[in-house]
Order: structure tokens, then C-alpha cells, then sequence
């Protein structure tokens, strides 16, 4: 199967519209036109329904969507562990890392890293955990560092040496003078904006003692940059790793810690039964050994 084709059928895709498609490729739309239908021979099914203005995906084409855009994951990752030579190291490691204090760790190895490898390239991509682990386990992300607690069953995981502490973020003119904490009582009283994962959830209707149903939530999110706004609406408080704001903070809101105090750790994941090109594994020896960088 020709990876200039499937690039053409993911761009398609992606702008809806062959004429479009065409001028971002540089292709004629005769041509793209004629790469999409033999495309669709090779794969012996429809892949998009045609109108006069707009394509669209068909059931089918969906799913082969999603199976190019892993076709040419895995073809850039050949690449650039075939790109290789010798003790030069270079490349894309890419990292995906929950909004938290593990970031400024994150930073600071990284910063380590590129001093001894200067031709060894970042991409850091953002997100909760749960949509970290599906780019991981698609072969998108070559390692994740993501908050605790993490279902590991898939994945090869190590501690990194970064904790958060749990609390809520209000508006100040919401709370008194001289406070300093919420008890958990406090907590399960207030209107709720909650992370959206439901290993973190069950955790913390566990520790509040009381059942997630019964918690007056206002809102889930999936990053707690975006729920910050919320907040500063009004719309309720949000229950978050300390970190998560302290990197993201907005004026007029304050993060107190609950009492009795809970800390969530970090740990940095990779897919079991996968190797990582050379500078995507000198990375993950970083990490596990908590900064001490393996020799060239």
C-alpha cells in the first residue's frame, strides 16, 4: 500500500474536500481524484460518500482512517530508528504528560538530556491520562507521564520522583479570611467540577466517604485548564492535583488543600512488548533512573 496515497486519503479526510485536499498537496484534483478510487479497489469497499461540495467518511472509511494514520505512525517511527548511526543520537522522542507538577520535572531532565544529546528533539503533548494511553497504545506517544492511580495491566511503568497535593480551586471572595484548608466534609458539600476519569473518581468518592451519585457535581472536564474558567464563573469548585493549577492559575482564584492532606505520585509508562528507538529508550533510562543519564 503506497504512503503517498494513504497521506492523500488521511488529508482528504481531514479538509473534506478534494479541491482543498489538492491545493495542500500540490496534486492535481484529476489525480487525487484517481489515487481515492484505486485506493478504494485496493481496499475493495467504499470509503467516502461524494456530494457536489463535501466528502464524508462512510462506515468503512472511518476505520480505515484510523488504521492509516497508525500505518504512517509506525512508518515515521522506521524512520527515525533506521536514521540511526552509530553514538549519534537524534530524533523525535514524543512524550505525553498529564497537566501537573511532573511537568517542571519533566523540564528539568529534559534540559539535562538535550545538553548531552543536542540533536534529540521534543514533542510534548498534553492531555488527561485516559487519552494518553489510547496515543500511547496507537503507537503516537512513545512514553507517558501520567498522575496516579493508572491501570497497568498494558504497560511497563516507573515512579518518578513528583507529588501532588489534592485540594479545591474557589474564588477567593468565596472564602473566608485566614482559611487555610477544606475538610473533606466541606468538600462533598460544595458544587463539584470533576476529572472525568472514573479510576480517579471512584478514588475520591472513597477518600470523601461517600458515593459518587450523592456529590453535587457541576461539571466533568478532561483538563483542568479549560474547568478553570468554570470556576471563575461560578460555576462550581474544582477538585484538582495541586500542580494542575499552579502551572495554569488564573487571578482571582486560590487552590486549597484538603485536610486530612491526600498526594497523588507520578509514574512514566511505555507499552509492554514494544521497543523505542535508540533516543526514546536513553530517555526512559532517565526517567527510571531518576536522572542519571546512560553513556553514548
Amino acid at each position: 500500500m503506497d504512503l503517498r496515497v494513504l497521506r492523500s486519503f488521511i488529508t482528504i479526510c481531514k479538509l473534506g474536500n478534494i479541491t482543498r485536499a489538492s491545493e495542500a498537496l500540490f496534486i492535481s484534483q484529476p489525480a487525487l481524484t484517481r489515487q481515492l478510487q484505486e485506493l478504494e479497489e485496493e481496499v475493495g469497499t467504499k470509503l467516502l460518500n461524494r456530494s457536489t461540495r463535501n466528502l464524508t467518511l462512510t462506515e468503512s472509511g472511518y476505520l480505515f482512517l484510523h488504521r492509516a494514520e497508525e500505518i504512517l505512525a509506525l512508518a515515521n517511527q522506521a524512520k527515525r530508528e533506521l536514521s540511526e548511526k552509530g553514538d549519534f543520537l537524534r530524533g523525535i522522542v514524543r512524550i505525553g504528560v498529564v497537566e501537573s507538577s511532573a511537568m517542571d520535572f519533566l523540564t528539568e531532565k529534559i534540559g539535562e538530556f538535550t545538553r548531552d544529546y543536542p540533536h534529540v528533539c521534543f514533542e510534548i503533548y498534553s492531555a488527561d491520562s485516559d487519552d494518553l494511553k489510547r496515543s500511547l497504545d496507537e503507537n503516537k506517544l512513545d512514553i507517558c507521564v501520567l498522575l496516579e492511580p493508572v491501570e497497568s495491566a498494558k504497560y511497563i511503568q516507573t515512579p518518578i520522583p513528583s507529588r501532588d497535593r489534592w485540594g479545591l480551586v474557589v474564588r477567593e471572595i468565596d472564602i473566608s479570611e485566614g482559611k487555610t484548608h477544606f475538610t473533606y466534609e466541606e468538600v462533598s458539600q460544595l458544587p463539584l467540577i470533576l476529572p472525568r476519569r472514573y479510576i480517579v473518581l471512584d478514588e475520591i468518592a472513597s477518600w470523601l466517604h461517600v458515593p459518587e451519585k450523592k456529590l453535587k457535581v457541576a461539571a466533568y472536564h478532561n483538563l483542568p485548564s479549560n474547568a478553570l474558567s468554570m470556576v471563575t464563573a461560578g460555576f462550581g469548585s474544582l477538585l484538582c492535583v495541586e500542580g494542575s493549577f499552579i502551572n495554569r492559575g488564573k487571578p482571582g482564584l486560590k487552590f486549597l488543600p484538603v485536610k486530612p492532606e491526600r498526594a497523588a505520585g507520578h509514574v512514566a509508562v511505555r507499552k509492554k512488548n514494544r521497543s523505542l528507538f535508540k533516543a526514546a529508550e536513553f530517555v526512559w533510562d532517565m526517567l527510571k533512573n531518576s536522572g542519571n543519564l546512560p553513556s553514548a
